[in-house]
């Protein structure tokens, strides 16, 4: 396993990231992450606390380590955890605003509706 893998507790998907550090390597529980965005070569990682932290991977390859049920991708650039979502707002052209616990107000585009809907319904 490389400092880069996740870590997992018998579980199909990632319940910790290894993220390195300048002194060494942080490991940062999954439950705790409210929203990640892309960042060029990079994934930002937002936690509830307001902490960032960045980690080389690509959203899709991050995306499939994290469980389904827990998060969703709302934009080809967003993956959101759904238990930090207040409130979904109807915005114009078929997009929505997803509005996360935090305040932060993030995009959920038309292609990415249907992921998230069976949450709402």
């Amino acid at each position: 396993m490389t400092i880069r893998d996740s870590i997992v507790d018998d579980e199909e998907y990632a319940q910790r990231l290894a993220i390195k550090t300048n002194g060494g390597v942080t490991f940062l529980k999954v439950e705790d992450l409210s929203w990640i965005d892309a960042a060029g070569n990079y994934v930002r990682l937002n936690t509830r606390e307001g902490d960032r932290h960045l980690l080389r991977e690509t959203m899709s390859a991050l995306e499939k380590r994290l469980d389904p049920k827990r998060f969703v991708r709302i934009h080809r650039s967003t993956i959101v955890n759904v238990k930090r979502i207040r409130e979904i707002r109807p915005q114009t052209h078929g997009e929505q605003l997803v509005v996360m616990e935090e305040g932060q107000r993030l995009t959920l585009s038309r292609s990415y509706r249907d992921r998230l809907q069976e949450f709402t319904s």
